[in-house]
């Protein structure tokens, strides 16, 4: 079974990115990003996003363990070239002296030549060995950094959702909302902190087309800065979108009731059924609940809840209702 006491941990965009993971990784996944969000301290308060991504990472010590053993390899093997190289110039000056070999009496002799040009075989056998494992560890480290380099994209992404999810009524209602455009004014006039930052945004933005359309490749300054940037934003857009659905007062139709004096319907059921995104909004007319009185004007006597707070409110028929919670 799951940690709950951590999950109940999770900010909102990081249990959407968790629940996509198959259900086998999860608890592990999870551990893992509990520990890096205690390094930074933060490990009981919450887990976020960005210790989420992390958790993901490929661990890159073993690849600088295999570079370091490889090293080792090969000033071996040029120890016992060395060695190699002197111990038949040693024969060959040997033979040159003698002038002359003998199976019976140079036996000893021969088993060394053989001794030497296996040496020779294993040494040049162990260098093609070594380069095609370099080689394969090099196309590694290269596919890492593509991974790395994709996680501005997913941050992007992931900056781009918490973003709409945090613009206003307004915002979502102009026809350019969907625009890249309008998300970075959004974000560089209502997240952005100062000039530096505003630039930053941009700079993220062009990063991530360079990465998707030209295969751009960034240095690890680079990567680490864009990264942290995209960490602090996600922290920003993430604490701004709890803290408006904590102060969003939710709307709750308690009574209305409509007609005269004379007769009337309950459209309490009705009404409640017409709110939509916390906000209640419609022309008063007889095809709400039908025609209590016909031929009086009549009137709407509502009562609603909004969060804590109780109110009462009375409309004229034909008259625009609008009550926001």
């Amino acid at each position: 079974m799951i940690n709950e006491n951590l999950y109940s941990k999770l900010t909102t965009s990081a249990k959407d990115a968790l629940n996509e993971l198959t259900e086998e990784f999860k608890e592990t996944l999870l551990e893992k990003a509990h520990n890096i969000a205690e390094d930074r301290g933060t490990g009981e308060k919450e887990i976020a996003l960005r210790d989420i991504i992390e958790a993901q990472r490929p661990i890159s010590t073993s690849t600088d363990l295999d570079k370091t053993e490889y090293r080792k390899k090969r000033w071996t093997l040029l120890i016992s070239l060395s060695g190699a190289v002197y111990a038949g110039g040693g024969i060959l000056i040997y033979l040159y002296q003698n002038k002359k070999i003998s199976v019976e009496n140079d036996i000893g002799l021969i088993i060394a030549i053989v001794g030497i040009l296996l040496s020779l075989i294993a040494f040049f056998y162990g260098q093609l060995v070594s380069k095609k494992y370099m080689s394969s560890i090099n196309s590694k480290s290269y596919l890492k950094s593509i991974s790395r380099d994709y996680e501005i994209v997913k941050r992007w992404q992931i900056i781009e959702e918490l973003a709409k999810k945090n613009m206003s009524p307004t915002d979502k209602n102009e026809f350019k909302s969907n625009s890249v455009s309008f998300l970075i004014r959004f974000l560089s006039h209502k997240v952005a902190k100062d000039e530096d930052e505003f630039l930053k945004i941009r700079k993220l933005l062009q990063i991530r087309n360079k990465i998707i359309h030209e295969g751009y490749r960034m240095n690890e300054n680079e990567r680490m800065e864009l990264l942290n940037f995209s960490d602090e934003l996600i922290k920003r857009l993430e604490t701004a979108h709890r803290e408006s659905a904590e102060t969003t007062k939710s709307l709750k139709i308690i009574s209305a009731i409509y007609g005269t004096p004379n007769n009337s319907f309950d459209a309490t059921k009705e009404l409640n059924k017409l709110i939509s995104n916390n906000r209640l909004e419609f022309v008063l007319n007889n095809e709400i609940v039908g025609d209590p009185d016909p031929g009086i004007v009549k009137k709407l006597d509502i009562s609603y809840e909004v969060g804590d707070s109780l109110k009462s409110e009375t409309f004229e028929e034909g008259s625009k209702v609008v009550i926001q919670g």
